[in-house]
């Protein structure tokens, strides 16, 4: 995933390709039976924490595409070019769009931790909405002066999905 996020950002600023989260191995976890005196018990389903791992990771993998992320890419590379020539208007407006397109898509993440069994998998999740945020901040955005500025800062990215794509790559 994050090399998903890193690919994804840049293609929209060098024209590269993205990679995709996969399978897991992950077992399924069994889940406690509740019994009321004198009625039946009645087993609690049971969550096939793998399989649930597969189809939250799947469904990562649909929210971050390289068309979805390229948009961000394209505002900053909008902005870069605002602060190349000093029209701090577009600048401004493009760091303003970059930040929505990256909190949009950082919330779709994010949105996945209800769907998500496996609590590491909810907590990957969120840590690449924040990675996926960092990209609209104005502290972060404000270091972006060129393309290898924005190069640079690909580590930000890699330690935000680190986790996520240990669990779904």
């Amino acid at each position: 995933m994050r090399r998903l996020l890193t690919v994804a950002i840049l293609a929209a600023l060098v024209g590269t390709s993205a990679a995709a989260c996969g399978d897991t191995d992950d077992t399924a976890s069994p889940a406690s039976t509740a019994t009321t005196a004198g009625a039946a018990s009645s087993p609690t389903p049971t969550v096939d924490v793998a399989a649930n791992t597969k189809a939250v990771c799947a469904k990562a993998e649909t929210i971050i595409t390289e068309d979805a992320v390229k948009p961000i890419g394209e505002q900053i590379g909008i902005m870069i070019a605002a602060k190349g020539s000093k029209n701090k208007a577009a600048e401004t407006a493009a760091a303003a769009k970059a930040k929505e397109l990256a909190d949009a898509l950082a919330k779709k993440l994010r949105d996945l931790k209800a769907e998500a069994a496996d609590p590491k998998l909810q907590a990957a999740l969120d840590k690449g909405a924040d990675g996926i945020t960092l990209f609209g901040s104005p502290d972060y955005l404000a270091k972006i002066n060129s393309l290898d500025d924005m190069t640079k800062l690909t580590n930000d990215i890699d330690a935000a999905g680190k986790d996520l794509e240990a669990i779904c790559g």
